[in-house]
């Protein structure tokens, strides 16, 4: 009996090595130990304040991981003042989504791409993100853009700056509402973490508004941000308009976007309004407006500026009107150059979205 029980307790013990090694060859196999990895990056990505439900609603995929090289470093600015970025990508989709968390102090090239598309690119419209959110998205044809700003009531001018970019993605209405709430939820559990008191707004359960860009309406139905613009029938009629890019009015988004487009669907002119850092972000860069006081027209560029000054915000707001040149080479020319509507129409523009976000002192050329 006693030669027996070491052999037998022997064999037991294979079994169990046995048993636990095919387990785990199983589990391997049929993806568990990806899907345990990725789930664990995921918690780990940006100081754990992500969301992966809100990560995974982007991409429309499940296998949504972080990655731990630095094959995407470029998506990040370089002043290195960051709190936190990192970036994600669906091993189905292929989709990729970086994520940037900065003291809005110490942020100064942090909302760079998203004032590129604002100021430059004409195939990215700017919405709203609703629901009481100091924020906006932006689409282009396969990216989308995110930024929330957060302002701390208990720091002396200082807030949480948080953007968000996809790319490889189709930016439809799913994905657009989907970076909404990964932007937001990101920022609320940012200002918990790091001591923002800040109001924040609703959860974003719906869609937000359709891309102006890509929705143009006929002008008698602008009832938003061009409503103003397009109330000036004569000279609009003049610059051969006969449909807008139009989005919602919202005191809280920190861009806006107004696009005139001609028969064709091509811009005509696109009016800005920026707030908050992008505001400064934008000025700073804004060099083909010789931005040098608080507003100015160039007569032969047929472009001008105007700022405000906001409550909430230690910098002015920054509105713009500039056209869309046509022509080949240096030939580009405005279409229709009109200097007395295009000044009308940025006075309206600007006043109607400084009224909007109770901002005063507008100064405009």
């Amino acid at each position: 009996m006693s030669r027996t029980r070491p052999r037998r307790l022997i064999t037991v013990f294979a079994v169990l090595v046995c048993l636990l090694f095919v387990a785990g060859g199983t589990f391997y196999l049929s993806g568990g130990y990806e899907s345990w990895r990725d789930e664990r990056s995921l918690k780990a990505a940006c100081k754990g304040l992500l969301s992966k439900e809100d990560a995974r609603s982007v991409s429309a995929g499940s296998r949504v991981y972080a990655m731990q090289d630095h094959q995407f470093g470029f998506l990040f600015p370089e002043d290195h003042a960051d709190i936190t970025n990192c970036v994600l990508k669906d091993r189905d989709a292929h989709s990729v989504l970086a994520v940037d968390i900065h003291w809005n102090s110490k942020a100064r090239t942090a909302t760079r791409t998203l004032q590129y598309q604002l100021q430059q690119d004409t195939r990215t419209g700017i919405v709203p993100i609703g629901a009481g959110w100091p924020g906006s998205i932006a689409a282009d044809d396969d990216q989308l853009f995110g930024i929330v700003e957060l302002t701390c009531r208990n720091k002396q001018n200082e807030g949480l700056l948080v953007t968000s970019q996809a790319l490889y993605i189709k930016a439809d209405d799913e994905s657009r509402a989907g970076l909404a709430r990964f932007t937001t939820s990101t920022a609320k559990n940012a200002a918990e973490k790091f001591g923002c008191d800040a109001p924040v707004g609703r959860a974003v359960t719906s869609s937000v508004a359709p891309d102006p860009v890509r929705h143009r309406v006929p002008l008698d139905k602008a009832t938003g941000v061009c409503a103003p613009v397009v109330a000036l029938s004569e000279g609009v009629r003049r610059a051969g308009a006969t449909s807008a890019g139009d989005a919602p009015s919202d005191p809280h988004t920190l861009a806006e976007g107004c696009y005139l487009n001609d028969a064709h669907g091509y811009q005509l002119y696109r009016l800005t309004a920026s707030y908050g850092s992008l505001a400064e972000n934008v000025r700073r860069a804004a060099r083909e407006f010789d931005v040098t006081d608080d507003s100015g027209f160039d007569e032969k560029a047929h472009r001008g500026y105007g700022s405000a000054q906001c409550a909430d915000s230690s910098t002015r707001s920054f509105y713009t009107l500039k056209p869309i040149m046509v022509g080949p080479g240096k030939g580009l020319t405005v279409k229709n150059p009109d200097p007395q509507f295009e000044r009308a129409a940025l006075k309206a523009f600007a006043e109607h979205s400084a009224k909007t976000h109770g901002c005063h002192d507008l100064k405009l050329p």
